[in-house]
């Protein structure tokens, strides 16, 4: 695969990865057995049906014909896929500006959105598997209120729906009012969703190209890939965390990458963070978080390991980049943007590793829908393999209605 894991610097010996290996294929091979719930989003890339496909580019094409603005409504799986993948790969000239909102509660957060978004015209999208989720539902009340004040009938036409295949609010709600409904498998979870309608079709309206994400995905969608060293990085992580490393920093050096980890985040923290078990994920954008948590990375409590995204040289070197003018400091007079930021990311590299601090380096060829679509599904494998060898159940999240039903209670009491 074009993902490559460096090992050399986790401080995870070769002979411990070797002892883990049987115990993951193990566990992939349950993923790819059919048995166990919510493994639907496993072949998915790879039997996503050319009719979706090319009802979803219909669908986008459609939506960028008639609008400035894609406003998406949906929480954590609903949404976080989509994004990061729009803030890594979307172009400035793209001609379309996708917001996400109803992950919140914040007026503040709404009242902002319709102010941003003016007199442009908009569509809207609404994604709930469950067709109840709070924030998302609670949005969608506002903002079709509001796109009915504006389009009048016509507003109809332009809200589309992504949510569960069986009946649910939400799905009898659009087929009552003849709103546009893709469909989101049962079997598959909101945070595995990417690959999905739920991520599709976001991506497919902000300009980029679904095929070649899909093809990403498709490319490890299939056992044999993660066969012999491919799940050294699953492995690598149970084993620090076995040694009291219960924190995983997911960074980079690309600005662009902050929503990227903040899909991690959830894909890795709802996977894994139950029976009082789980490595916590935590997100760090280079250099920015150098000046606030460099030094506790560097002396800090040793309950961390790193893990950095890079690009590889000739994928940095492709990339855009800026020349440094003469009236900067005598050092950097005649490099560039992208040299020194590689610099920063190899002296960072090069300290935390002298500091004795266990650091993956994770890299892909070069920032494109087909390898961001490589790396998101290797992601979810990494993940779903991790939290079985760790005993737990990747594909639930038992803890989190907790918060929603004292939420509920709160909201009932206010009506009395």
């Amino acid at each position: 695969m074009d993902i490559r894991v460096n090992l050399n610097y986790s401080g995870v010996d070769e002979e411990a990865i070797k002892n883990g290996r049987d115990a993951a294929a193990e566990k992939l091979r349950a993923l790819w057995s059919g048995e166990m719930e919510y493994t639907g989003w496993v072949d998915y890339p790879a039997r996503c049906s050319e009719e979706e496909i090319r009802r979803l580019e219909e669908t986008a094409d459609g939506i960028r014909g008639n609008s400035e603005v894609f406003l998406v409504l949906g929480a954590g799986g609903s949404f976080m896929g989509a994004k990061a993948v729009i803030n890594l790969l979307q172009s400035p000239d793209s001609g379309m500006e996708v917001i996400f909102a109803g992950y919140n509660f914040s007026a503040r957060y709404v009242m902002e959105i319709m102010r941003r978004v003016g007199d442009r015209d908009v569509s809207l999208c609404v994604i709930s598997k469950s067709g109840t989720t709070m924030e998302t539902l609670t949005a969608y009340s506002i903002f079709e209120k509001w796109m009915k004040e504006r389009y009048g009938s016509e507003a109809v036409s332009r809200i589309y729906v992504i949510t569960g295949e069986e009946s649910n609010y939400l799905r009898n709600k659009a087929e009552e009012e003849g709103v546009s409904c893709f469909s989101l498998e049962k079997n598959i979870g909101g945070r595995y969703s990417v690959f999905s309608p739920v991520g599709l079709l976001p991506i497919a309206v902000a300009g980029i190209s679904i095929r070649e994400f899909l093809n990403g995905g498709k490319a490890l969608a299939k056992a044999e890939a993660f066969e012999g060293d491919a799940l050294d990085y699953a492995i690598a992580r149970q084993e620090l965390y076995a040694r009291g490393r219960n924190v995983e920093v997911f960074e980079s050096f690309d600005p662009y990458f902050n929503y990227f980890g903040e899909w991690l985040k959830q894909l890795f923290g709802e996977s894994e963070g139950k029976e009082g078990k789980g490595i916590l994920p935590y997100t760090l954008i280079f250099s920015r978080d150098l000046h606030s948590m460099g030094q506790f990375l560097q002396q800090g409590h040793p309950c961390f390991f790193e893990t950095l995204f890079t690009l590889s040289e000739e994928g940095t070197g492709a990339a855009m980049d800026y020349p440094i003018p003469e009236t900067a400091l005598d050092y950097l007079v005649g490099k560039t943007l992208n040299q020194i930021n590689k610099c920063a990311e190899r002296g960072v590299f090069d300290a935390h590793v002298k500091a004795g601090i266990p650091v993956i380096e994770i890299s892909m060829p070069s920032q494109d829908a087909y390898h961001v679509g490589m790396l998101m599904y290797f992601f979810e494998v990494q993940c779903a393999v991790s939290a079985l060898l760790a005993e737990v159940c990747p594909f639930d999240q038992p803890g989190v209605e907790a918060y929603k039903r004292e939420t509920r209670a709160h909201i009932r009491e206010l009506a009395e």
